[in-house]
């Protein structure tokens, strides 16, 4: 499996960047064996739970040293996104077009321990998820103090042009010889405690105009999964991860699924612990299993394993048109 994106699946490599996006300190971790290791969470990840499901080791993060590539690489970064100069402010970070050049040398080191032949059977059989745009919205297009793309480009425009470099990168990719693509939508957005905290007349109740924005990109990129799927008519499959439908359900009626809140994030400071997220050797809440995040932008490890879940064998509402685990005996 080979992992593309954000912080959402983010398993430390953004910690050897000068960066204020960083997750390798207490209490990001603290539900984990491992402790704080780069992961924004309390404990395990989406690709983690993946992974477990997959019977796989966990990822080695690229820039990790001494690393066995033999299940896959993450090549994710915090703040990073499908354009590059999106979460600039924050510092470094490695956009999804440097993950991409990352992906090309780790074929190059595959390439010295097996023939052509057995690299392209194994690149066709590997799972690439890819979990990018969110940054692209919170941390570029809903910034205009920052970014110029909300003046450039309305809404419809601004989905427009991501999908299409969105595209371009996927099919970068493709040409490597990847051939099982996991696309995950952008979840909603207008639902994070940092949202909801930026809403000046907030009654803790999510933000329909930033979900608005969302669901277009959405909308495009379930029509990018169609298109790309009739054009190479099986000897590929793209599949769209319905997050923000999954994300939506836990959130419309968290006490379901045994979280009691869902837009008060369990670390982190002001009007629903948004306004400010989880820093250095904060006191988190005591119930984290019974919070929809972890902190202002991040959910917690038991909403990640029930996406996780949705993901690896879930119904074609939760992943269309086919899940993980059908994915996994294809070619």
């Amino acid at each position: 499996m080979f992992v593309f994106g954000d912080s959402l699946v983010d398993n430390g490599n953004n910690n050897y960047l000068n960066t204020f996006a960083k997750a390798d300190f207490m209490p990001y971790g603290i539900d984990a064996s491992w402790g704080p290791t780069g992961r924004f969470s309390n404990g395990k990840i989406l690709v983690d739970l993946l992974d477990e499901f997959l019977g796989h080791p966990y990822l080695p993060s690229f820039v990790a040293t001494d690393k066995d590539i033999t299940w896959g690489v993450n090549y994710a970064s915090a703040a990073a996104g499908i354009f590059d100069e999106t979460g600039k402010h924050l510092g470094q970070r490695i956009s999804f077009n440097k993950q991409v050049e990352n992906f090309q040398t780790t074929i190059n080191q595959l390439k010295a321990t097996m023939d052509d032949t057995n690299l392209n059977k194994y690149l066709a059989k590997s799972l690439a998820l890819v979990n990018h745009g969110s940054n692209d919205y919170i941390n570029n297009y809903l910034l205009p103090v920052l970014y110029s793309s909300s003046f450039f480009y309305d809404p419809k425009s601004y989905a427009d042009i991501l999908i299409k470099q969105y595209k371009t990168q996927i099919l970068s990719l493709h040409d490597l010889g990847l051939r099982k693509f996991l696309l995950a939508a952008i979840g909603p957005l207008g639902c994070t405690p940092h949202q909801i905290s930026r809403d000046l007349f907030s009654t803790g109740k999510c933000r329909d105009d930033v979900n608005e924005m969302v669901i277009l990109f959405n909308d495009r990129l379930k029509s990018l999964v169609d298109e790309l799927n009739t054009q190479y008519n099986g000897s590929s499959i793209f599949v769209y991860g319905n997050t923000y439908g999954a994300l939506m359900q836990i959130i419309q009626d968290p006490m379901a699924y045994g979280f009691i809140t869902s837009n008060t994030a369990c670390c982190g400071s002001g009007k629903f612990q948004g306004s400010i997220s989880c820093l250095p050797f904060a006191m988190p809440c005591s119930n984290r299993d019974q919070h929809v995040f972890w902190d202002a932008f991040h959910p917690s490890e038991a909403v990640d394993r029930i996406l996780a879940l949705k993901a690896f064998n879930g119904s074609t509402s939760d992943v269309y048109p086919v899940n993980v685990s059908q994915m996994a005996i294809m070619f």
